[in-house]
């Protein structure tokens, strides 16, 4: 007869459940801005992500022209805006059935009472695409492949190799977004 308990003896089956093996890297939101461009924002900054139905976001004049109206989420109410029409592109996120939104709260201060709601806002993009931890040393200043307008915003970039449906090999490169500058330079400039 074994004097092994029945976790003693999972130990010995299973060691790898086990193991307190720390996990390295960083949380970052993956999205995507466009079909071509694909961001990442830290997680540090993201309250939430949802999908928001239109009829959900309220228009409001007199606001900014990225500034999509106001939503509400757990009781708070705050702006959506289109990320893409912030930061000097195409706007990607007009009159749209549902809407993929990164709520961001930051310890940033805003210029305009309007929108600080806890310094809470959403970011609507065309796709949300999950999660994904990055080592830091796998980050590179590699800015050559994206739109001028969005390089004051880009802190860096990384590549992420994954298979196609045809099991092939392609390299997707995320840009990392700079929260900081992104307020800075576009939001409270144009409040």
């Amino acid at each position: 007869m074994s004097s092994l308990t029945t976790t003693d003896r999972l130990k010995e089956l299973l060691p790898q459940l086990f193991n307190t093996k720390k996990l390295e890297g960083d949380y970052y939101l993956r999205f995507q801005l466009t079909d071509e461009i694909l961001g990442l924002i830290d997680l540090k900054y993201i309250q939430e992500s949802l999908t928001i139905k239109g009829d959900r976001i309220t228009a409001v004049p007199n606001l900014p022209e990225y500034a999509i109206g106001l939503m509400s989420s757990r009781n708070q109410v705050f702006v959506a805006i289109d990320l893409a029409h912030l930061v000097g592109l195409a706007p990607e996120t007009v009159n749209l059935r549902e809407y993929q939104t990164i709520v961001l709260q930051t310890d940033l201060e805003l210029n305009d009472s309007q929108f600080d709601q806890a310094n809470l806002f959403g970011l609507t993009v065309k796709k949300i695409e999950g999660i994904m931890r990055i080592l830091p040393d796998r980050f590179t200043t590699d800015l050559e492949n994206i739109p001028d307008v969005l390089r004051p915003f880009v802190r860096n970039s990384v590549v992420q190799k994954s298979l196609n449906i045809e099991s092939n090999l392609v390299e997707k490169q995320f840009f990392l977004l700079d929260i900081t500058q992104l307020i800075d330079r576009k939001i409270n400039a144009q409040l």
